[in-house]
Formats: structure tokens, sequence, C-alpha cells
């Protein structure tokens, strides 16, 4: 590649690669698909001069941002690769890696010398403001929503947990000596972060921001970043004191294997495809690809496909605790009916693990998220002493986007130029309202039709249209489609199994999930109406 090669971005459709080469002040374009050629140095298609210390770039409207270590300061190129003059910002002492990702047209990044990591605006291509960190943060990654910001803080030895959308600091959590690097996994649960100062990694909840275990065995000298891809399976780990990259098996929270790439792997980047991860070597000068072992196909006959059912249940939450007609009661009969394998849950998936073992150890909950629920404090926890199911959380709520949208929708509700908006906002409600009312609306014949689903969306619909522009990953259709990821992917997880799924969230997200059920030719979606029969509800 060139003199120590760090950061890597990725072209959209996946065949190109652009390496940060610290060590020659150079950009180099790699076209991927020509690194397995007999000449894999022809795989650099082009280099581009980029200052001095290019740490990493990132991709903004027209072109790069481009983190100059020595420096101090963030440059642009554009989208050839040319110098933008006058585009140069000073963000402190030793600006390093970007965040992977970009969330609502902002990235990440951090500057080791001076405690800062900067939100950068990648629709403008520059720097807008910072948060403090702890003592020498390293590159930083960030969930989903934009919601959390995960910094490991080499000399502190600490994590900062970081409250994007509500300028806070979560949490500091001490976590190991020399953190250097981390991720998140795909399913946002838990940050793994790199232990270079006593070779290991060690697991941080991002609801709770405790430490849930540490991998200290298989792990080679100084690990330095981690990458997780696909599906969340494995964790690829870089040891950067030496030439290896070792896989840890998530599940089972152990060292299965560490492969040779070259001398200090530095930078881990996972492809687009989650199939591929890219290593880039620092003392060798090299980028090597890592690609999973193929697995042996099955054979058609070994596995009967069978679909799969799915039922969805509306919920009123509160409302069950006063209903007649949707009861408590009637919710435990109704799952008893329905009997599922699978209870695919309004709850985030990393809070549940505690929930559940607080259940587990003393019969009661007190996780202030699950405990909101009372369809699962008095239906779901009692009931799985009784039936036989499994319990697969799947919201994609998290505590600072719900902040930040209560705290949006207050102003919008007192700003004098916002008046007639909120005024239509809450006609719709209105209407809405006495829509779902007319058809008696805790009455769960009436919950579970489509003419319910077109009551409420007379509200959603209007606050979409209003609100989610400003509201990006917390708006209505952003979290409809945050959450049903998840749900797609249990049901992708178990397809063809012949089990049946048991899906409740709160009624007004019933409708979108149908929607997308219906899509689904993998399932057969049941009616509720029949279980409703045999309970004999009117």
């Amino acid at each position: 590649m060139g003199a120590a090669p760090h950061g890597i971005r990725f072209s959209p459709d996946g065949d190109t690669a652009w390496v940060a080469l610290s060590g020659e002040g150079r950009i180099a374009v790699v076209n991927l698909a020509a690194m397995s050629a007999t000449d894999p140095a022809a795989a650099v298609i082009a280099r581009w001069e980029a200052g001095t210390t290019p740490l990493d770039l990132i991709r903004v409207e027209g072109g790069w941002l481009v983190s100059q270590f020595r420096d101090s300061t963030l440059i642009m190129l554009d989208a050839a690769g040319r110098f933008v003059p006058d585009a140069v910002w000073g963000v402190g002492a030793g600006p390093s890696l970007f965040a992977p990702g970009t969330v609502r047209g902002e990235s990440w990044v951090t500057t080791e010398f001076s405690d800062r990591l900067w939100v950068v605006d990648t629709r403008q291509g520059v720097p807008r403001s910072f948060h403090t960190t702890g003592d020498r943060p390293y590159p930083a990654d960030v969930m989903w929503d934009g919601s959390y910001a995960f910094v490991p803080n080499l000399d502190a030895g600490t994590v900062s947990v970081i409250d994007l959308l509500n300028g806070e600091t979560g949490a500091e959590v001490d976590v190991c000596p020399g953190p250097p690097g981390g991720a998140l996994t795909p399913d946002q649960v838990t940050y793994i972060v790199a232990c270079g100062g006593s070779d290991e990694v060690a697991f941080i909840n991002t609801a709770s921001f405790e430490i849930t275990g540490r991998v200290t065995d298989g792990l080679g000298p100084r690990p330095f970043s981690v990458v997780v891809p696909g599906e969340g399976r494995y964790a690829l780990v870089n040891n950067a004191g030496g030439s290896t990259v070792s896989i840890v098996d998530l599940e089972a929270r152990e060292v299965v294997q560490r492969i040779e790439v070259g001398e200090q792997p530095i930078v881990l980047r996972a492809h687009p495809d989650g199939e591929r991860v890219f290593v880039a070597n620092e003392i060798s000068g090299t980028l090597v690809e890592l690609v999973a072992t193929a697995r042996a196909p099955e054979s058609p006959a070994a596995t009967e496909v069978v679909p799969n059912e799915v039922v969805v249940l509306g919920m009123i939450h509160g409302g069950h605790e006063t209903s007649e007609t949707f009861s408590l009661e009637v919710v435990r009969d109704l799952v008893r009916e329905i009997d599922p394998d699978y209870w695919l849950t309004e709850i985030p998936p990393n809070r549940w693990d505690r929930a559940w073992a607080e259940f587990q150890a003393s019969g009661t909950v007190e996780e202030p998220r699950v405990r909101r629920f009372p369809e699962y404090m008095d239906g779901l926890f009692p009931l799985s002493r009784e039936l036989d199911f499994e319990v697969i959380p799947t919201a994609g709520w998290t505590e600072p986007m719900s902040d930040f949208r209560a705290a949006y929708l207050d102003a919008y509700s007192r700003d004098p130029a916002r008046a007639a908006g909120w005024a239509e906002y809450r006609a719709a409600a209105e209407a809405s309202a006495e829509a779902l009312a007319a058809g008696a609306a805790d009455d769960p014949r009436w919950i579970h039709t489509d003419a319910h689903d077109e009551a409420y969306d007379i509200r959603m619909q209007t606050y979409a249209r209003l609100f989610d522009a400003d509201l990006g990953p917390g708006s209505w259709d952003a979290i409809n489609a945050s959450h049903w990821a998840n749900i797609e992917r249990a049901l992708d997880r178990h397809r063809g199994e012949g089990v049946r799924f048991l899906l409740t969230y709160g009624a007004g997200h019933k409708g979108p999930f149908l929607r997308e059920l219906r899509r689904r030719a993998d399932i057969v979606l049941l009616e509720v109406a029949p279980f409703l029969d045999r309970l004999s509800v009117r």
C-alpha cells in the first residue's frame, strides 16, 4: 500500500476503498477486485496528496474530510482528491479516526491530545461542535440513532459514554488499562472495548453501562481496535503489538482463531457486504482482506421448510389495568390460547438481560423501562413459568432519543412561530382519538382491525409530516423501521422452522408491522379474532 496505512473507507457499491497513508501524506485509492490478482500492487489505482499524517477520511458533500494528526486540523479534498482552498479547520491536537458511520448527516472524530469528541457536519463538510471526553480519547463508536457515543480513553483507563442528543456525559466507565478502541455489536446491546494495557477485551452493556464480562485468554499483544461484521456472531480484534487478528466468538465469549495478517495491524474496517473485513498493517504497509470461511451448504432434502406463523397483538399498556374488555387477565388468556414458541417484545435488547436476571433471582423486575409495561410485568413474566416460549426483545428505543423527542415536542408546542403546525397536529390527534373511540378504543376486536390502524394513522401521518425531518432516527417512521429491523432479524433467523411467533407492541405500531409482514411469503399471518372467539370475548 505504502507507508503506515490507517483509516479505510469504501464506496457505496463496495468496489473501491480509500486508505489513509499517514507515513507518506497520501490517500491510496484501491480497486478491491484487483487485490487477489497476480500483481496486487496494481490494485492501487491512484494516490492523492493529502497533507501531513492523514490518519483517516470520511465522505462529505462534495468530497472528503481528512484528519491531519500532527497538524491538529481537518482538511477537505474534492471528489477527485484535490485540495479545497481555505477548507482547513483547527480542531485541537491529534485528530485521529472518525467513527465508523454517519447518523443524520453527522459523524464524529476524537482529538487525542485535547480530550474532545468533535461533531462533524457531513452535509457541509465542517466540524461543528465538540464534547469533552476523558484523558486521551481514541476513536468512538456511536449508536444507530446518534444517541450515545462510546469513547475509550487510553490514559484514563475509562470509556466515556456521551449523550450526544442532549449534550451530557452519561457515564464514565472504569474498564481496563490503556483502552484504544472498541465497537458496538449490531444489536446495540454491547460495546466491546479492546484493552491494550492488559491484553483483553471487556463487554459493556449499553443501557446499564456495567461491565458484563471479559475475554482474557487467547488474544495477542496490545489489542487495539474491534470490528463486529455482519449479524454479529464474531468480533475481530487486531493485536497491534504483534501481527495477528483474533476472532472472538461472541456467544461463547472466547477466542476461537488467530490469523497472521502483517506487522502491527492498526485499523480494522468492515466491508459494506458484511462478509469481509479489511486490516491496515502500519509497519508492513499492507492492506489485508479477511473473508469468513464458507460453510458447506445443507442438502435440500436434509431440512423440511415449513412456514412460520405470526400473531400480532396490539397492546394498550396501562389501559390493560383498567379495561374490562382487554384486561391483563384477557391478555394472559390470549397468550395461553396462542401458545407461542417465540415472543417478540417491545423491550430494548440491551435491557432484557437485566430484567430477566432480576425476575429469575427474586420474582420481581426493577429494570425501569421494562416495568412500564403491565403486559410484561403481569403477563409475560408469570406466564414464562407456565408456558414454553423464548423471549426475543426487539424494541429500537433508546432513552436519550426519548428525552430528545420529548424536549423537541415541548419546544415546538411553545414556539409562536410554529403555532399553526402545532394546531394542525393537535387537530389531527383529536380526530384520531374520536375515530378510535367510535370503534370502542379498548375493545380487542376493534383494536385488531385495519380500521383501527387507519384511525391511528390520522394522527401519526400528520406527526410524521411535521416532525420527522427534525427528529431523524427518533421519528415515527424511523423508530418503526428500527423496531422492524430487529423483528425481521428474529424471523429470518428461524425461517422455515414451522414455529409460532407472538409479536406484542403498542397498538399504534401494529399497522406498520402488519404492512411489512404481509409482504413476506415465508410466514402465515394469523388473525386475532379466532383466539378471542375461544375466550368468548364479546
